[in-house]
């Protein structure tokens, strides 16, 4: 079972990493101008999938993992998909007061992509391979006309997501043995309205994350946007990594222990990730983002605590989304998202700079984090979680060791961090290498 979460891990994280170190060479070689531009392009991207996802497509994972009759559930949600993402193309005509809005022409390309029936059929390591490559066609197309030509560079990332979504757009209609174009059906258009508080869940983790910057963009400077940006993405990368491993169990999170199991293995990312940030912060920031962030170092270890508190409890949301409370875990990441984007805004009339946005983002998610317990949740699931979290947090003297002893530098990071990992797998390689695998079936 190990060599399975290795498997989507490795896959995942290989994509992802790719978009940080490219996002590194273009700071170092364009404009904070189009990193800014990027960042603001990225973000609508991912509005308009969250808003093409709505309530839908985790009502529909869940469905589609528990149903015989999935296709036609799958269908269903793509005509449903396919109709909304023609109102939101329509959106485009506001290119006509700022161009990067012709973004809007790509949402019915978003909607054909069935990656969510992947995880909802368990077939994670396909999903991940999808992930894989759609997170590095338009970084490479990105990384190889900044080497030539320094303009433009949003542009030809909106052409390497078309090229990207293309392709596997098709490459998952003919895995599933599905149309890649749905019978659509207006009336399916109702599921949205169905779902609509999960939906709002998803609108208000969006911006409990990047989405933060649609609005921060109006409130702080260009280099502020662009180191948030940067930041941002690598922490939605992490989030969205430790989402894929949930999603690989998503059958199996009925069960208390299995959620357990699989908060422990986020909370080890969650402890690697602030850790690195904590003990090694100018060889993890100048290794990862950049030397130029370097002095920034108060906004990523503060993006480090945020991470950390979000992987401690993460399954107790998708058994929220299985025990059908959408509507107290609505009510629960609307009020997270609002705390986010409020502090965010009054902030920057005090503190103009990207800690700001940080502690925006740490505030939204120690919110959420408060309100799964309440949810779903019970003192025993917190002490479990917090006493695996807080014995982790203890082998992290093997790296400070290295720190202190020969100070804050990459080689030192690498040999500390590697020792504390094989640590790790020694202690846990039995409690996790039983998960269950879910039976794959199409």
């Amino acid at each position: 079972m190990l060599k399975r979460i290795f498997t989507i891990a490795l896959i995942t994280g290989a994509g992802q990493l790719f978009i940080v170190f490219i996002l590194k060479y273009i700071s170092q070689h364009s404009s904070l101008e189009q990193v800014k531009a990027i960042g603001q392009m990225d973000s609508l991207v991912l509005l308009i999938m969250n808003i093409i996802a709505l309530g839908l497509q985790p009502a529909a994972m869940r469905n589609l993992a528990t149903t015989r009759e999935w296709k036609l559930e799958y269908n269903n949600t793509q005509s449903a998909r396919l109709g909304l993402s023609v109102v939101i193309a329509v959106f485009a005509l506001l290119a006509l007061t700022d161009q990067y809005y012709l973004v809007f022409l790509i949402a019915p390309l978003l909607a054909l992509s069935g990656d969510y029936a992947l995880y909802g059929r368990g077939y994670p390591v396909i999903g991940s391979l999808i992930a894989f490559f759609r997170s590095a066609i338009p970084f490479l197309l990105v990384f190889i006309w900044v080497k030539t030509e320094q303009n433009g560079l949003p542009w030809i990332y909106f052409s390497g997501l078309i090229i990207a979504y293309l392709i596997t757009d098709l490459a998952i209609a003919l895995f599933l043995k599905v149309p890649v174009f749905p019978a659509f059906k207006l009336n399916d258009l109702v599921l949205y309205f169905k779902t609509l508080a999960l939906g709002m869940v998803s609108l208000s983790l969006y911006f409990i994350g990047l989405g933060v910057i649609l609005i921060a963009s109006y409130f702080y400077s260009t280099a502020v946007i662009a180191t948030a940006f940067v930041g941002l993405k690598f922490y939605v990368i992490y989030k969205g990594v430790l989402r894929i491993l949930h999603q690989a169990f998503i059958k199996d999170m009925i069960n208390e222990s299995i959620c357990l199991k699989i908060d422990q293995l986020s909370a080890i990312a969650g402890v690697i990730f602030f850790g690195s940030l904590l003990i090694f912060p100018k060889a993890f920031i100048g290794f990862v983002f950049g030397t130029q962030y370097i002095d920034q170092q108060l906004f990523f270890i503060l993006l480090g605590i945020a991470g950390l508190l979000y992987s401690l409890f993460l399954s107790m949301a998708t058994r929220s989304m299985l025990l059908k409370k959408d509507n107290i875990y609505m009510k629960v990441s609307v009020l997270a998202a609002s705390l986010t984007i409020l502090s965010s805004t009054v902030l920057s009339f005090f503190w103009n700079n990207s800690s700001s946005i940080a502690i925006s983002i740490l505030i939204g998610e120690v919110f959420w984090m408060i309100g799964l317990i309440k949810i779903a949740g019970s003192f025993d699931d917190i002490k479990k979680r917090s006493l695996f979290t807080s014995q982790n947090l203890l082998l992290l003297f093997i790296p400070f060791g290295f720190r202190y002893l020969k100070g804050d530098l990459l080689f030192y990071y690498f040999i500390g961090f590697g020792i504390f990992s094989l640590l790790l797998l020694f202690l846990h390689y039995n409690k996790f290498r039983n998960l269950p695998i879910q039976q794959n079936s199409l």
